[in-house]
């Protein structure tokens, strides 16, 4: 299980609260991409896209390389694990919960 703090997830979930984050980082799961091409794929303005890339590339979730005029910009999918993980954790312990409690239902309703 990886380690993490509260508020890296915390921090990890507030930037994908966004939908126009989500549709940049849905664009990059198919490859690199300009901030020209992420702002007509989120149908958003190149400044708001710029702003919306300083969001994603603080907590880590993309990582940008300027290759002389133009920036180009990476999904760093490994950032998503550490969300993943934390999910899957309190996933497992819901089933496990919910789990004993229908036990436990099926057992009071079978004694009565």
């Amino acid at each position: 299980m990886a380690k993490y703090s509260l508020e890296e997830i915390r921090q990890l979930a507030g930037a994908l609260a966004a939908d126009s984050r989500l549709l940049i980082i849905d664009r990059l799961r198919s490859g690199p991409a300009t901030s020209t091409e992420l702002a007509a794929s989120a149908g958003i303005g190149l400044p708001a896209v710029q702003k919306q890339l300083a969001v994603l590339q603080r907590v880590g979730l993309i990582a940008s390389t300027k290759q002389g005029r133009v920036v180009i910009h990476r999904l760093q999918p490994e950032r998503m694990d550490v969300l993943a993980d934390w999910i899957r954790t309190r996933t497992s312990f819901w089933r496990n919960s919910f789990a004993t409690l229908e036990s436990a239902l099926d057992t009071a309703t079978k004694g009565h």
